[in-house]
């Protein structure tokens, strides 16, 4: 498919706004190619989120010492603990290929060019966990509008439409806590939305299946594969390092998750 025309498409669905981790694999099919079933080891991990999960915007220099002194994200050390992470600033084919897993949590908007080389990526083999949080709940550091706070709501709707899914968002005023199970812990889910399947706009299709009650979506895309959660509050809250290795090593064992039909 022309890249202009799929580029144009995607920059049309971000317009108006649509709601709605690497182990190369060249030569496999998404069922043949080796599934995580536990803890990653030696990969390279890239990080690209608005959350404070790398590091913790601050407002002055007593903040600055205060980080120094403090734990990192219970996620920065789950992943650095046999692995690396690095923030990317920028998704394009070069930062794509220095890495072998990629994390999309909560991310800022993403420009057109950046969802085709996602795009081509995970088709040629690439993993990415992308967490779309219709709307965060925890509260903000920094005043309203403020660009160090989170990204409120998730903008990741041209690339979900891309390979077939579409975010609903929560019931309005439901604030009622429910709980889902990774990695053996129950984790919090706070007006988390529901992935549900569409037609894919344009181009390839992807083979996506639902679970959790459409919370979780997991989709086989070319030789890749791509594992959607439609909730960051795990990614909010302080959890402790023995916790939070058992969740990501939940969060990689869904990878090994066939779509469900």
């Amino acid at each position: 498919m022309n890249k202009t025309l799929l580029a144009a498409g995607l920059g049309g669905l971000l317009a108006i706004g649509a709601t709605g981790f690497v182990l190369s694999g060249k030569d496999a099919s998404p069922q043949d190619a080796p599934i995580a079933t536990d803890v990653p080891h030696g990969e390279r991990f890239g990080l690209l989120s608005s959350l404070p999960i790398y590091r913790t915007p601050q407002a002055n220099v007593a903040d600055v010492l205060s980080q120094e002194q403090g734990e990192p994200h219970w996620l920065r050390m789950a992943v650095e603990a046999h692995n690396a992470l690095d923030p990317v600033d920028a998704i394009n084919a070069q930062s794509l290929s220095q890495i072998d897993m990629l994390l999309l949590i909560q991310p800022r908007a993403l420009t057109p060019a950046e969802y085709v080389a996602l795009d081509d990526w995970v088709r040629g083999g690439g993993r990415v966990l992308l967490v779309a949080d219709p709307m965060l709940t925890g509260e903000p550091s920094f005043p309203l509008g403020d660009p160090r706070n989170p990204q409120a709501i998730a903008l990741t709707g041209p690339i979900e439409a891309r390979w077939g899914l579409e975010l609903q968002p929560g019931i309005s005023g439901d604030g009622a806590e429910r709980q889902m199970t990774l990695g053996g812990q129950e984790v919090p889910v706070m007006l988390g939305g529901t992935f549900v399947k569409r037609p894919p706009a344009g181009g390839d299709s992807a083979d996506c299946g639902l679970r959790d009650g459409g919370l979780i979506a997991v989709c086989a895309i070319g030789r890749g594969r791509a594992v959607f959660i439609a909730d960051a509050t795990v990614f909010e809250e302080q959890i402790g390092p023995k916790q939070g290795s058992d969740i990501f090593r939940g969060l990689m064992g869904i990878f090994g998750d066939e779509p469900a039909r």
